[in-house]
């Protein structure tokens, strides 16, 4: 009868879930990454990256999520080709923001985990900078920094975990992401010639690159909350 009794209570409570039609989402997730080459002591690679993606969502049926998302990335290298006599290194930086939309699919495995897949496209607008360093002397590289512009769109898949109604923790496993961008050298264009380039990448958390010390792939993970009638509810 105990059993019974906390059978049916535990159905009831969930018979609106978390992505259920109706429900608001309001996601907050981030990317971070670093990379590190080493392969004799003298030059050396050194990278980092860090985007954060809030997003706002809204359940149009069960389990399918429609919404709009914003995002601010930053990322900087170092890249030593010699140390001695007379360091020489370049040094660069850079920053996008871009603006998306996207369509979110989640595939429940029970009242704690789904898996989903969500498809976005979206635009962006950044600037690069490179400083070219000999020994104690640092001049701009005007020919690799600028200004870039772009157009993009991906699938992605991951996973949630939902340990409470209405709050969820989400994590990014594999992209397959395509860009489009047109690149101004010195940020003067129409003066200096405009570069247009296509970046396609797939992304598998864990892929390491055997020709170098250490490759970590950025991982995108973040915490959802859900409102919608009930939710929030004991």
């Amino acid at each position: 009868m105990i059993i019974s009794a906390f059978s049916v209570d535990a159905q009831r409570k969930r018979t609106r879930t978390a992505t259920t039609q109706g429900n608001v989402v309001l996601r907050l997730g981030m990317n971070v990454g670093t990379s590190k080459i080493d392969p004799d002591g003298e030059a050396i690679y050194r990278g980092t990256s860090f985007l954060f993606r809030p997003s706002v969502g809204y359940m149009v049926i069960d389990n399918l999520e429609l919404g709009a998302n914003v995002g601010v990335a930053y990322g900087s290298s170092e890249n030593v080709y010699v140390q001695t006599p007379t360091l020489l290194k370049d040094v660069s930086n850079h920053t996008d923001v871009n603006f998306g939309i996207y369509l979110q699919k989640y595939f429940p495995l029970n009242n704690w985990f789904s898996f989903y897949t969500y498809g976005n496209l979206g635009i962006s607008t950044g600037t690069v900078n490179v400083d070219h360093v000999v020994g104690s002397i640092t001049t701009r590289d005007k020919s690799n920094s600028g200004n870039i512009t772009g157009v993009g769109g991906g699938v992605n898949f991951g996973f949630t975990f939902t340990p409470y109604n209405a709050l969820a923790f989400h994590a990014d496993l594999a992209g397959l992401n395509v860009v489009t961008s047109k690149w101004d050298p010195d940020g003067t264009a129409p003066t200096d010639p405009v570069v247009n380039n296509t970046d396609f990448s797939f992304d598998v958390i864990g892929n390491t690159n055997a020709n170098t010390s250490s490759v970590i792939r950025p991982l995108t993970f973040g915490c959802t909350w859900y409102f919608g009638r009930g939710l929030w509810k004991k």
